[in-house]
């Protein structure tokens, strides 16, 4: 197998740029080679743009329509699969300051189920009233201050205004409650809680979205069934390759070291609350490839410009914006088969009601689990107030 992957969209951890609010990648996988195997159709197209480059920015829909034959010719010999990952920034950013507060592993105010299971997406939901603009990049830069420990009076004035909010916003007596009583603990103890981060880079979009590549990687190799990639290869971009590079590494080692776990210690990270809606196969990153990223320049890869035509496409489509008919036939030929996910509320929403369809119905719940589920509460309840904060 033969990876191509590009990216679109990076502000690197700037978040707030109204002109790009999305980042996106583009992975493009074949069991053939097109660096080698599309040479001529790439030197006819080479010709018919009088530029050395297929560039899709610099193209746009007028210069890729001309070409967009070609490209379907290629894409019919060679059978691209072409998959789409991205994160909407300001989500991300709110998701970061869930992360950072309501860990409930270190957070002894939160819940268990409302941070370890797909409940969670409900809570990050009940946050979005709470938060504008300047209050999320005032978080978002918290989340990535390199010492966290002198920002401990921002991380209090935060959590207070957000808590004053949080009483002042009609939402539900319960889903204050909570948000509050987790303020509360942040308040009280700012260094307990995880914001702050050594390396930005790790916690960039770019980073977390390219976990989504690699997982993908994987999932691709075994529906190919495959064994292994002849080749990831990555367009070289000046701040995140290193990112993306170590990311491939440590996810690889993950993916070797659930294979030496016990049945028993598979089952419980498998069976875990928070990935019930998900694959087990995904959950392990089974199969991925141990392959080496390699950082290249679009000039040199023909695989990396076909790519970044494939996502310069597929953005337009997902932004609702005009293509070709003969742009739309390029898309039609690959679209079928491809995988789309990534960090946004619709994709939260989703994976909620997945998980909301497994669950019984109010009504179907015996007297003996209402009760068990109101005891549960209640001594949550009384440890918060163990904690006087």
């Amino acid at each position: 197998m033969f990876f191509h992957i590009d990216e679109s969209g990076n502000t690197g951890n700037h978040l707030f740029d109204s002109q790009q609010p999305r980042l996106s990648y583009g992975l493009l996988s074949s069991p053939l080679n097109a660096d080698v195997l599309c040479r001529s159709s790439h030197r006819q197209i080479q010709k018919e743009i009088g530029c050395e480059i297929v560039h899709a920015n610099e193209l746009g829909v007028a210069g890729l329509t001309a070409i967009a034959g070609h490209l379907i010719q290629i894409q019919k010999r060679m059978r691209f699969d072409f998959d789409y990952y991205f994160v909407e920034k300001t989500t991300y950013a709110l998701v970061s300051f869930f992360e950072a507060v309501f860990d409930a592993g270190l957070n002894e105010a939160v819940k268990w189920e409302w941070y370890w299971t797909p409940m969670r997406f409900v809570l990050i939901h009940k946050l979005v009233p709470l938060f504008d603009e300047e209050l999320l990049q005032r978080s978002w830069s918290l989340c990535t201050a390199k010492r966290v420990d002198q920002h401990t009076d921002d991380i209090s004035e935060l959590l207070t205004e957000l808590k004053r909010r949080a009483q002042e916003s009609g939402l539900d007596e319960r889903s204050i409650e909570i948000i509050v009583d987790a303020l509360d603990f942040g308040i009280s103890r700012p260094l307990s809680l995880d914001f702050g981060s050594p390396d930005p880079h790790i916690v960039s979009p770019n980073t977390i979205g390219f976990q989504f590549v690699v997982s993908a990687i994987a999932r691709r190799v075994r529906k190919k069934r495959r064994k292994h990639a002849s080749s990831i290869i990555v367009d070289r971009q000046t701040q995140f390759n290193n990112a993306q590079i170590e990311t491939h590494r440590i996810l690889r080692r993950f993916s070797e070291g659930m294979k030496s776990k016990s049945e028993k210690e598979k089952r419980a990270y498998l069976n875990h609350p928070l990935f019930v809606t998900l694959s087990k196969a995904d959950i392990a990153h089974k199969d991925l490839p141990s392959t080496s990223v390699t950082v290249a320049s679009s000039p040199s890869s023909i695989g990396l410009q076909i790519v970044d035509v494939y996502l310069w496409i597929a953005n337009r489509i997902f932004n609702g914006a005009e293509l070709s008919s003969e742009l739309v036939a390029l898309w039609n030929t690959f679209a079928g088969r491809s995988l789309v996910d990534g960090i946004s509320f619709k994709g939260m929403e989703e994976r909620f009601l997945r998980f909301d369809q497994l669950l019984p119905h109010y009504n179907d719940l015996t007297v003996e689990q209402l009760e068990a589920a109101r005891a549960s509460v209640e001594r949550h309840r009384a440890k918060v107030q163990a904690l006087q904060l």
